[in-house]
């Protein structure tokens, strides 16, 4: 039966969407494609109207349009809330006759850059956020007018002209015009000049204001046929015996407008002004189907007189009747169109019908066919997953044995670890007994210890680990006082908040309080809290331990609970590893990349312990804040069984601690700020190397391996490494890769990328061993990389090889500095670059005695100490004897080539006097200059 109804509901289906695709086909016959919305300054004037008229009668031409005229009523304000609104209504097109050009601006340049078409007509805005502008040249209007008044005055006379408004764009334009036309001509003159505001009052009341001051004139020059129309009706009314001229503007069709004006010889003249109604839905069509279109379309004027007023007015009646025409024609054809949908849409009815009526049938026998494939199908479907089933569950057997295994051969391998790190510690203990160490033996058995013991610190977790997995661990609680416990807890870490400068502070709101707790676990649990927190807070920071007595739900159930907090103002912990950070193995990325320093398992365990007391652990961090870790214990002993508890107080061991203490892979790096080097020799000429190294065992290793033969600074990231590098420049730097704040391979591509440091020989030094990575690390631009762990012999010999290369280059510069020997295999393209650029500064400067680094500094862009070290460390000369040696290479070429005498190339090349350039010329090459020029003329 779900079949059949399923085949009857898709014919239902069908026959809906062909009846209704045939009835949205009818409708579909008279809805457009495209809405252009129409925004009119005003309808007032017949000028206006006739622009909506013409679009309303080209729109017959176009089926594909509709249209959407808002009448501003002459205000701005309502014109940019109508073209608001037709840009919300979701217009095509946006046609904008602007009232005024300026305040129009805005909104008009906001639709363009939405995407929305403009065209602009009558009048452009004041920027060029438009698709096409439509209008007649005012200008040129103007100056037709001017010509034909000169013509009508004989080139004497006086004119009257009435403005539209003065700040209207097309009246400025109109006015110019006739006036760059008639001043040809002195002898006529504009002897009034009112505004009429484009209406037929408005020229009424001018010109009766003029009749009245008595002011004559020859000639009337009115900005619109409305205007003249009005001022002849005052004027005529005066009954003047001589008879001015009246010269409109628009030359409208129609009863009312000037081309009958001036066959009823009110006007004199009117000179076209077309409205480009019809020409705008043109261009809309063309832009809205993607074809060709000019963004500056001109409309063509001519004057109307009466010697073609009445073929004009002819041709007008003429086309307005063929328009007539073709509107009935529409009519009649929209009509026949509608009869045609209707027939055929029945006709498809009863075709569709008999259609589905025999799809029907079919589809009833196919459906009993398919019913007896599909019961087959799903029986062997049903076979099929069964299978799959009984292999999954033996796989996920045998993938759990497997887990299992590798679970007891780690915990096996780790528990076989603890024999040999039991005797490497005992030895280490007793050879640090010894009173006769030296001190640099003292501090590097003391660094094997404290890894030794960091070692058994890992595999001691992993053991716990295991067995809290085994569910083999035993909590052994006793009721003691866990404030006093915990403010003990707090008392192992002074020494290290003093170290960094912490303030530590620990804060409880109760005296004491007795609670069910096994002694060991709970030690292990605000240890690696109180780890953490020192591992990540910053130096200089806060740490707090909090202590109250709260009410928390455990599994659904409120209970009275000790609250430890214990909190940090370190980097915080993103939202997104929030919910991760509990999960063993789990390390959180920094926004770098790189992975905080850690194991995953430290949380992880905490954890665990907690659970076996039958607390809760949680966390809350904001990135750039801190991070709160807060752990509950419930008071009382019904959530412990007897087993859990025991009947007296059983020492545990906490020898340890000092293996708990000390934050995995985060102390500070020592002598951060300092110089160090072999006593007596720190400011001696041994080369300095910078070691970039956040791990301070490491760092304290390398420069036990350097100092004999160099001064070091350290850095703990590459951050700071570059903040120490501006202060005192090093000659060669060692920089390991995996690193907070800045990474390795960050900084060696800033280090290689900026020009003040880019001849710095680099060496990175990373237990990222792989060959893909060692490329990566090239890759940046280290001059070397050598992968963990490293011989201290290789480290050293990589180090002097490196040094040794950059003292020959230095050498080399010394001996011939303008030559061009250095290729980029000794020295990086833009050290060679930078010497080339400073070579050619200088040649151009040669004349000029007091050229110095300040000089040079400024035309290179550096500042003057970055020019003396880089040129220093490049060379191995001072700034002054590179700019000398330029001078004297120079000095030596023109006393072979340019024929001059000595004194003359002293002064050419920059020598304050002849004597001073002999001496420092002989300095260099061991021969005066005359004896030059003899070696140099024999040679010859």
């Amino acid at each position: 039966m779900n079949i059949y109804r399923k085949y009857f509901c898709l014919i239902l289906f069908l026959l809906f969407q062909l009846v209704s695709g045939i009835a949205n086909a009818e409708a579909g016959t008279a809805k457009s494609h495209f809405l252009i919305g129409f925004s009119q300054c005003t309808t007032a004037d017949a000028w206006r109207r006739t622009m909506d008229q013409e679009m309303q009668n080209e729109l017959i031409y176009y089926s594909g349009l509709d249209l959407i005229i808002r009448d501003a009523e002459n205000s701005s304000l309502r014109q940019i809330s109508d073209i608001r609104e037709l840009i919300s209504s979701g217009v095509d097109l946006l046609i904008v006759s602007p009232n005024e050009s300026a305040p129009l601006t805005a909104v008009v340049s906001e639709a363009y850059k939405k995407g929305i078409p403009v065209i602009v007509i009558d009048r452009k805005i004041e920027s060029g956020d438009y698709t096409a502008f439509i209008g007649a040249n005012n200008y040129q209007i103007g100056r037709e007018a001017g010509r034909y008044a000169v013509k009508l005055l004989q080139g004497r006379g006086r004119v009257f002209e009435i403005w539209g408004l003065k700040g209207s764009s097309p009246a400025k334009d109109r006015h110019n015009g006739f006036m760059d036309e008639i001043s040809k001509y002195p002898d006529i003159k504009i002897v009034k000049s009112l505004t009429g505001e484009w209406d037929f009052s408005g020229g009424k009341s001018v010109m009766e204001e003029v009749m009245k001051s008595g002011e004559e004139f020859d000639l009337v020059f009115a900005h619109n046929d409305f205007m003249a129309l009005g001022a002849y009706d005052s004027y005529i009314n005066q009954k003047k015996v001589k008879r001015s001229f009246f010269i409109g503007v628009d030359g409208l069709p129609g009863a009312n407008g000037g081309s009958q004006a001036v066959m009823d010889h009110k006007l004199d003249a009117t000179l076209l002004y077309p409205t480009g109604g019809r020409f705008a839905i043109s261009i809309a069509w063309d832009i809205l189907n993607h074809k060709p279109y000019k963004k500056e379309n001109e409309l063509n004027t001519l004057v109307i007189d009466s010697t073609n007023v009445r073929a004009l007015q002819y041709q007008s009646d003429e086309i307005l009747d063929l328009h007539r025409r073709i509107v009935s024609s529409r009519q009649i054809l929209d009509e026949q169109i509608k009869k045609f949908y209707s027939q055929r849409f029945w006709l498809l009815v009863a075709i569709s019908s008999l259609f589905i009526v025999i799809l029907l049938g079919f589809l009833l026998l196919r459906a009993y066919r398919n019913k007896a494939k599909a019961n087959h199908k799903l029986e062997l479907q049903k076979q099929e997953i069964t299978s799959k089933n009984e292999e999954l569950i033996r796989i996920s057997k045998e993938l759990e044995d497997a887990t299992r295994a590798k679970l007891i051969f780690f915990t096996n391998i780790s528990h076989e670890f603890r024999t040999p790190l039991t005797l490497i510690i005992g030895p280490l203990e007793n050879m640090l007994m010894n009173a006769s160490l030296t001190v640099d033996q003292r501090n590097q058995l003391d660094m094997m210890l404290r890894n030794a013991n960091r070692l058994l610190r890992l595999i001691n977790q992993l053991m716990d680990l295991r067995k809290i997995d085994d569910e083999k661990m035993k909590l052994n609680a006793g009721l003691f006082d866990i404030i006093a416990f915990t403010r003990d807890i707090r008392e192992a870490f002074n020494e290290m908040a003093a170290q960094k400068n912490i303030e530590f502070t620990f804060q409880s709101q109760i005296k004491e309080q007795l609670i069910y707790f096994d002694k060991d676990k709970m030690d292990k649990i605000l240890f690696n809290l109180l780890s953490n927190a020192f591992k990540f807070a910053p130096v200089s920071g806060s740490i707090e331990i909090n202590v109250a007595k709260v009410n928390h739900v455990f599994s659904g159930l409120e209970k009275e609970a000790i609250e430890i907090q214990i909190k940090d103002n370190g980097p915080g912990i993103p939202e997104k590893h929030i919910e991760r950070i509990f999960e063993r193995f789990y390390q959180v990325e920094q926004e770098e990349g790189n992975v905080y320093p850690g194991t995953g398992i430290g949380l992880p365990l905490t954890k665990g312990f907690t659970e076996l007391h039958k607390g809760d652990i949680s966390v809350l961090s904001k990135p750039g804040i801190g991070t709160s870790f807060f752990v509950y214990f419930r008071l009382g002993r019904e959530h412990l069984s007897d087993n859990d508890i025991i009947q007296h107080d059983n020492e545990y061991d906490h020898t340890d601690r000092s293996i708990l203490s000390v934050p995995d892979e985060k102390e500070t790096v020592e002598n951060p700020e300092g110089i160090s080097g072999s006593k007596g020799d720190i400011y001696t000429d041994k080369p300095l190397i910078m070691i970039i190294e956040d791990n301070a065992d490491v760092a304290k290793f390398i420069k036990s391996c350097l100092s004999d033969e160099y001064r070091i600074m350290t850095a703990s990231n590459g951050m700071e490494g570059f903040e120490k590098m501006y202060l005192d420049e090093p000659d060669l730097i060692i920089c390991d890769v995996m690193m907070p704040v800045m990474d390795g391979l960050e900084f060696s591509r800033k280090l290689k990328s900026d020009i003040r440091t880019c001849h710095i020989p680099l060496i990175l030094l990373t237990a990222r061993s792989s060959h893909e990575q060692k490329i990566e690390g090239l890759e940046t631009g280290a001059d070397s990389y050598i992968a963990k762990p490293f011989n201290s012999k290789h480290l050293l010999v990589r180090v002097q090889r490196l040094i040794e290369s950059r003292q020959k280059i230095r050498k080399h510069y010394q001996q011939d500095v303008l030559s061009q020997f250095v290729s980029e295999s000794k020295i990086s393209q833009l050290d060679s670059n930078f010497l080339k650029k400073c070579s050619a500064i200088i040649e151009n400067h040669l004349t000029e005695p007091e050229y110095g680094v300040e000089q040079l500094g400024a035309e290179i862009g550096l500042s003057r100490v970055h020019v003396y070290r880089k040129i220093k460390h490049l060379t191995g000369l001072s700034v002054s004897e590179f700019i000398r040696n330029l001078r004297l290479k120079k000095a030596a070429a023109l006393l072979t080539d340019s024929g001059l005498t000595v004194s003359e190339i002293s002064y050419q090349t920059g020598f304050s006097s002849p004597s001073y350039f002999a001496k420092c010329f002989k300095d260099l090459y061991n021969l005066s200059p005359s004896e030059y020029l003899q070696v140099k003329g024999k040679s010859s």
